[in-house]
């Protein structure tokens, strides 16, 4: 049943209006375990969003296909509903096109993953595990007002994994790259840096409980903010349950921390032209010199705040190209301002560690290396980092120029923060 069957038959059940988002992707990708092929795949995939209205009643559903069935799910759904909540849909035909999903071809990428076992330097090199794939989505939105609109974009992703051992002491490290142009992974160098890192990561030193001079790799940063951002999403902020509540035009963060959402650039993996709700995407600025603009809202909860969407419905409310604006120095000029410090490479959550978006709190189990006069010494045993959002954004010392994006959601450059606590395991 094509888009416009499917809201010709719910007209005729008595609904309104309707709005489908359909969501197509094409996924290519490919794994080596050292020389030998692990996975090789290629899948297409298309799924459905559909919200409508009746009787000034909205609801909502998620499916694989658009069948009839799918219409009488959504009267029933519609007999149930205690609301009288009404959505938007979009209206404007100026924007209507046509776009088809574009070709993915990795077969380049896919020969060089055969061969970067032979990087390996020594017999400490136990395995190298790597893998990349290429993606190209198509998001569409149709609805009963004739609007048929469609964005499109696609994204490379690299990770490498490697183990190492030595005298019975077996090392992991690992690394990845996620571009919209594969020409921007350098899969030999993105190796060759893992295995020198992990080489050192073979001696390991226990550290002592205190507070440090550190530095977050852009991976790092990346996911801790897209976890902390989470406390901007209006619902967020309508339960309660957000530490940024009432915190609006104040300055909470240092005056070097400007956090920017930009859907619209094409250079970054989130680029869409639309949200979920069809609201036109925009470039804004969340954080400005420290103090909090804006709270994010899809339509649903812009209207229960008698506000505006700000474009960021993706299933309920989020984000996408959100990072944090980068400096100048690169990762190696700021390690050459830490004379005893660490670098942060991983984390992870464990049962009583956490990012916290209602108290603000942080505590994660972190893996990484120790900085000694501007170089990396050797790596730590694993400890626990303990913050709040307010001390991570305001003892920034220093952001890099390195800005990566671990996800579509969001990105960062790498970060010299002083004075946080560690404890020692």
């Amino acid at each position: 049943m094509t888009c416009q069957e499917f809201i010709k038959y719910g007209k005729e059940k008595g609904f309104t209006d309707i709005q489908i988002v359909e969501e197509t992707s094409n996924n290519i990708d490919s794994s080596y375990i050292n020389e030998k092929l692990d996975a090789n795949n290629s899948s297409f995939s298309i799924s459905y969003f559909v919200k409508a209205e009746k009787d000034n009643k909205t609801v909502k559903i998620s499916t694989d296909y658009l069948e009839k069935n799918i219409i009488d799910l959504l009267d029933l759904k519609i007999e149930n509903e205690d609301s009288s909540y009404q959505d938007e849909y979009l209206t404007d035909l100026t924007n209507n096109n046509s776009l088809s999903l574009e070709k993915i071809d990795i077969t380049d990428e896919i020969k060089t993953l055969k061969t970067i076992y032979k990087l390996k330097e020594n017999n400490n090199i136990k395995s190298i595990t790597s893998c990349y794939s290429g993606s190209s989505y198509k998001k569409r939105i149709v609805n009963s007002k004739s609007v048929d609109i469609s964005t499109t974009k696609k994204v490379y992703d690299f990770y490498i994994e490697v183990l190492v051992e030595k005298n019975g002491n077996i090392v992991s490290h690992s690394s990845s790259a996620l571009k919209t142009n594969k020409e921007q992974i350098n899969i030999e160098k993105i190796t060759l840096d893992t295995i020198e890192e992990a080489k050192k990561m073979l001696i390991k030193e226990q550290l002592e409980t205190k507070k440090y001079n550190l530095i977050l790799s852009n991976t790092v940063a990346g996911s801790i903010l897209s976890q902390i951002i989470a406390g901007l999403y209006a619902n967020n902020i309508r339960k309660k349950t957000s530490f940024f509540l009432n915190k609006k035009d104040e300055k909470i963060f240092s005056e070097k921390i400007n956090i920017v959402e930009d859907p619209r650039n094409k250079n970054y993996p989130g680029f869409t032209l639309f949200d979920d709700d069809g609201v036109p995407t925009k470039k804004k600025q969340i954080i400005d010199k420290g103090i909090l603009k804006t709270y994010l809202y899809n339509i649903k909860e812009a209207k229960i705040a008698n506000l505006e969407s700000t474009g960021n419905s993706y299933g309920e409310v989020g984000v996408r190209n959100l990072y944090l604006l980068p400096g100048t120095k690169n990762k190696e000029d700021l390690f050459l301002d830490i004379k005893n410090g660490l670098y942060i490479t991983d984390y992870m959550g464990s049962a009583n560690t956490s990012i916290d978006i209602a108290t603000g709190n942080i505590s994660i189990q972190v893996f990484g290396f120790i900085i000694e006069n501007g170089k990396i010494k050797c790596g730590f045993e694993p400890c626990i980092l303990t913050t709040t959002f307010e001390e991570i954004f305001n003892n920034v010392e220093e952001i890099g120029n390195d800005l990566e994006f671990f996800s579509s959601r969001a990105g960062s450059p790498s970060l010299y923060i002083k004075n946080i606590s560690i404890v020692a395991k």
